[in-house]
């Protein structure tokens, strides 16, 4: 899919509500910008799905796949380890609490740390704790290359429709809201509303169809508003049941307006070149936002520099968008690129008999 910058938009706004979270002091943010990772996760659906579906048939399916996912997301993880490890035997202070709280190597080297925080019932790993979310996602990627690769899109759609439906379930039943929060079928109906719209906009009629029923995705807006205004006022937490299924549905209704949006009159939104730059360096700022705010901090205490709060905040996002274009320039894009030269090896027809018959 030729790419959209208003999808590079959504990423903007997911990691812009992620630090608002992390970075804003909890009595002056709202209560539900912890969803920032649900919006993602819908992103996610959509884009690895489209991704795997338009690839389904090539020879070499599986290895493209992991291969250019693991260019995308490892380079700069495992330099986060590395940093993280250094840090731990060099100077643990500037790890917080992290130097006493991490888990197990080998849980962030296999992606399992989400079960892990979920089995401990503590989450506060400041350096390393946001890596659950990618330990999520890499599950997902198994999951669904395997699901795309067997089953037809009528049986990969409900099978997204019944996980969509468990989720809030399973998280009704959960007694741990972290567990709820973390643990792959419990989120299920995030990333899969997203299978669901890149296996309609796969087709010509379910493109059309979205196209012109584009007002009532603009109407359906104010109605999800109102849910949202009320999750506000409830101070609704994370792993809910209804919250999650409903931000679901309202991000993934704002996905599917940013696909119908013209790229020549984007729009003040969709159009945001601000958001766009973000979201094309989210992935850096994800990951590094926490541990670079805790150097930060303790830096300026070591050198007896007090600044205000809101200073603070600013000039961490300064720097940490200083970075994050480092990490993309340098790491990230090079790295991507290379991965990029796996080409997915189409599967030719089969060669037309030109003899008669008889």
């Amino acid at each position: 899919m030729k790419r959209l910058p208003a999808l590079d938009v959504l990423r903007g706004i997911a990691i812009l509500i992620v630090l608002v979270h992390h970075y804003v002091p909890e009595q002056y943010r709202p209560s539900l910008f912890w969803s920032g990772v649900d919006l993602f996760f819908v992103l996610s659906g959509f884009l690895i799905t489209d991704i795997l579906l338009k690839n389904v048939n090539s020879k070499n399916y599986y290895q493209t796949f992991y291969i250019r996912r693991a260019a995308r997301i490892l380079p700069l993880y495992w330099l986060l380890l590395l940093l993280f490890w250094l840090v731990m035997k060099i100077e643990p202070e500037m790890l917080g609490s992290s130097f006493s709280m991490h888990l197990p190597f080998w849980s962030y080297l296999t992606f399992t740390q989400n079960f892990l925080y979920s089995a401990r019932n503590f989450w506060r790993d400041p350096w390393l704790d946001v890596t659950w979310s990618l330990a999520l996602e890499e599950q997902f990627y198994i999951f669904l290359s395997i699901s795309v690769k067997n089953l037809n899109k009528k049986y990969l759609a409900g099978l997204a429709a019944i996980l969509i439906l468990v989720a809030p379930v399973l998280r009704f039943f959960t007694d741990s809201p972290l567990a709820s929060y973390q643990l792959p079928l419990q989120r299920a109906d995030s990333l899969m509303i997203g299978v669901l719209i890149a296996i309609l906009w796969q087709s010509n009629d379910g493109q059309a169809f979205i196209h012109s029923h584009k007002k009532y995705f603009l109407f359906a807006l104010p109605v999800f508003f109102l849910g949202i205004a009320y999750l506000f006022k409830i101070n609704a937490g994370i792993g809910l049941p209804i919250p999650h299924f409903m931000l679901a549905f309202f991000y993934a209704d704002l996905l599917i307006l940013a696909l119908v949006s013209s790229p020549e009159k984007p729009g003040l939104l969709f159009g945001n070149k601000f958001l766009g730059w973000l979201g094309l360096r989210s992935y850096g700022i994800y990951l590094l936002h926490k541990p670079f705010r805790i150097v930060f901090v303790t830096l300026l205490s070591g050198f007896s520099i007090a600044l205000e709060p809101w200073v603070s905040i600013l000039l961490t996002c300064i720097l940490l968008f200083v970075l994050a274009e480092i990490s993309y320039r340098l790491v990230e894009k090079p790295i991507m690129n290379l991965g990029h030269h796996f080409k997915y090896q189409k599967i030719p027809p089969p060669a037309l008999s030109l003899e008669n018959d008889g």
